[in-house]
């Protein structure tokens, strides 16, 4: 049975299936008749254009695949009129699920998930978490270890301190803060999308949720607290005792050990969802849920602004690794992503696409906090986040060819702030 921890946020102890893949876009509407005066003559004319076309495959090599534009892309001009976007129309083209919809911009070759409502209990990403979280005991012990300070050195924090449910398990600060005031380099990453990804952390050093919730007990920088120095806290608490043995069953040892511990916090972990939300009930079919401008921003997002080549599936996010070009090369906030622990130059830069679920409440945002507004965030996207350092050799990092200019107008800008603020 799920459980709220508050702000709308639950918990689902049992497994669902992982969703498919779609990396066919399909869809290739054509233009809508427009009157002289330059509105839409008839919206539903627009719903009426769009052809299936799975005959089409791109089997010339000279014909790129960047050349032929998407349905969402070619729908995108059907709506236009006098270079603006009208939300009567795109009403029309988004009025079913998603699978109905006009296929995103996705760039040639780049594999994506359409979007969906968020996985219910389980995770095929995640099974030995997914599994012990149908025992409701380790969850219930689970979710005790990650509100109790104990588990850190001085008693200072617990793991809810820097994963705030009401702010999307993030903290609110541009950088995490652990035990004695001191200070990470990277900001707390909300924990909506770890139920669903196999390497963890902004840079993907953890292959597990069990290796993932202990690191930071015994970060320096963090908890601070050696597993071998908190066992023996825990065992001195008759209530832990307990606890873990109903949890875990009988054990001809003390029923509490690091790898019990790290069982019931990944449990706890992997049953959390996000709060239900407007955009939801828009998914789900009810055209009515986002009023014009945000509806103006969804379309926005799946084309014009390119967010879907990352943010795709029900979590709206690729799980993946991304240079997006905000790693400070040679300057005093350098920070090298996954190349720091692989050492591989291929991961230069790369940082993990966070889950866009309740994003608003989960600022300030990147990696490193930089952005405290969404509009800042949207516009330094809008203008490709920069340069790539001026600096050439194999250990330089570049950013990913999926950041470009968008071109993007002042109005365009704040819808598309206001879709995310819906999410």
């Amino acid at each position: 049975m799920a459980q709220n921890l508050g702000s709308g946020v639950t918990v689902v102890p049992v497994p669902v299936a992982a969703p498919v893949l779609n990396t066919e876009p399909g869809l290739f509407p054509t233009a809508a008749p427009i009157h002289s005066s330059g509105s839409i003559s008839n919206p539903s004319e627009v719903l009426a254009s769009i052809t299936t076309q799975d005959s089409w495959r791109e089997t010339d090599s000279e014909v790129k695949a960047s050349t032929v534009p998407s349905a969402a892309e070619t729908a995108d001009q059907s709506c236009r009129a006098k270079d603006r976007l009208e939300a009567e129309c795109l009403r029309i083209l988004y009025k079913n699920v998603p699978a109905q919809w006009p296929a995103p911009t996705i760039d040639p070759g780049q594999p994506w998930q359409e979007w969906g409502p968020v996985p219910g209990p389980g995770s095929s990403a995640q099974p030995q978490a997914a599994e012990d979280a149908r025992n409701t005991q380790i969850v219930s012990l689970g979710a005790r270890l990650f509100f109790d300070k104990q588990l850190s050195r001085k008693k200072q924090i617990s793991c809810a301190s820097c994963h705030q449910p009401d702010k999307s398990f993030t903290d609110g600060k541009a950088s995490a803060v652990g035990e004695d005031g001191l200070m990470g380099k990277r900001r707390t990453p909300p924990l909506f999308a770890a139920p669903f990804a196999k390497a963890l952390f902004w840079d993907g050093r953890a292959n597990t949720l069990q290796e993932q919730v202990v690191g930071p007990i015994e970060n320096p920088l963090e908890m601070n607290h050696a597993l071998s120095d908190l066992m023996p806290r825990l065992q001195e608490s008759e209530d832990y005792r307990q606890a873990f043995q109903q949890a875990f069953g009988a054990s001809s040892s003390n029923p509490i050990d690091a790898a019990r511990l790290a069982r019931a916090l990944a449990a706890y972990v992997v049953t959390l969802r996000p709060a239900a939300t407007r955009f939801d009930d828009f998914i789900a079919g009810d055209t009515a849920a986002l009023n014009d401008q945000e509806l103006i921003g969804l379309h926005l997002f799946r084309t014009k602004a390119r967010c879907m080549n990352c943010h795709n599936g029900p979590m709206l996010t690729d799980n993946g690794f991304h240079n997006i070009g905000l790693s400070f090369y040679g300057r005093r906030l350098q920070d090298l992503g996954r190349f720091e622990w692989s050492r591989d130059p291929a991961d230069l830069g790369l940082f993990r696409t966070p889950s866009l679920r309740n994003v608003a409440k989960a600022g300030p945002w990147m990696h490193n906090g930089l952005f405290p507004s969404l509009d800042g965030l949207l516009r330094m996207y809008d203008a490709a986040m920069g340069p790539d350092p001026k600096e050439t050799g194999p250990l330089v990092p570049r950013k990913s060819e999926r950041i470009r200019e968008l071109n993007l107008s002042d109005e365009e800008i704040q819808a598309l702030r206001a879709f995310l603020e819906v999410l």
